[in-house]
């Protein structure tokens, strides 16, 4: 087992737990965030473990530097278990949070909406519309650029975003010198670039 194995398993059984515990006891400085990297890795096989331990990490911690990452985690573990309106709350607080701290951001300004957008959430249209537009100068990625699009392309059945979406899918490179292939449209995404396609025709 390597030096950081013991707060990244992917499964989760009576012995795990106990190994992780006896483990955390022993961190001092860095408990916060060994919980909630731990929690992270258990949002699709153990979504009711990693919302335990998300809400231990909120009960105990030291300080709210890890709240961005555990508010995404929650979202994540909800909506493994169907509770959108939960998961639609806890993605709204990251934004919110990154909003108090510009410094620690994450993906969600286009995570949510395409969540929203690919599982038709249609409450939350609204809202993620406007998160769209409110984060669109945080771009990057053509990973990032292709959910953008695609999220309003969906949401507003729009020809012109989706053709903007299916282009940015079809980069290879990112572009960055040593990292050309970081960012880039995977093969996950193929059933939305297949509704992106009809939508652009």
């Amino acid at each position: 087992m390597s030096s950081d194995d013991w707060y990244r398993n992917n499964e989760w059984n009576d012995e795990i737990e106990t190994l992780f515990y006896a483990k955390l006891k022993r961190a001092r400085s860095q408990r916060d965030q060994y919980i909630v990297i731990q929690s992270s890795y258990l949002t699709d096989s153990f979504p009711l473990i990693s919302l335990r331990l998300i809400k231990e990490y909120f009960e105990t911690r030291t300080d709210k530097y890890e709240d961005v990452l555990a508010y995404s985690v929650q979202g994540e573990a909800f909506m493994t278990l169907s509770e959108v309106d939960n998961s639609m709350q806890a993605y709204r607080a990251v934004l919110k949070r990154e909003d108090e701290f510009p410094n620690h951001q994450t993906t969600t300004y286009v995570d949510y909406p395409y969540i929203v957008a690919t599982q038709a959430i249609e409450d939350e249209y609204q809202n993620v519309l406007v998160v769209l537009n409110k984060y669109q100068s945080r771009l990057m990625f053509s990973l990032d650029k292709f959910k953008w699009h695609a999220s309003f392309a969906l949401i507003n059945n729009d020809s012109t975003q989706a053709k903007l979406a299916l282009d940015v899918a079809k980069v290879k490179r990112s572009g960055f010198r040593f990292h050309q292939d970081v960012g880039l449209v995977g093969e996950e995404h193929v059933n939305v670039i297949k509704v992106l396609c009809e939508i652009g025709t």
